[in-house]
């Protein structure tokens, strides 16, 4: 299910399936992000600029995408910091 952006007065609503609602909203009141669930299942978000709209969208995929999108997205940003001459950090 993708989520759907509905603009109203008061932000934006979003359709995010029932089992993610919660912990999508309660990541976004850590990044300080205005979050609630509504009365008709939906999570009310106010975003004020552009990274707040980065923000969600990137916590959204964290918690809607496939584990082989999440993959797949991994493999391509290892891929740019190769070609960009990037070291790989050993974590000891």
């Amino acid at each position: 299910m993708n989520p759907v952006f509905l603009d109203s007065e008061r932000g934006y609503l979003l359709n995010i399936p029932l089992g993610e609602r919660w912990r999508v909203g309660r990541r976004l009141m850590e990044l300080g992000i205005p979050a609630i669930c509504t009365g008709d299942g939906r999570l009310r978000v106010e975003v004020s600029t552009p990274l707040a709209v980065l923000q969600v969208r990137s916590v959204i995929r964290q918690h809607t995408a496939r584990r082989q999108e999440l993959l797949d997205g991994l493999e391509v940003c290892w891929q740019l910091n190769t070609e960009a001459g990037g070291q790989d950090e050993q974590v000891s």
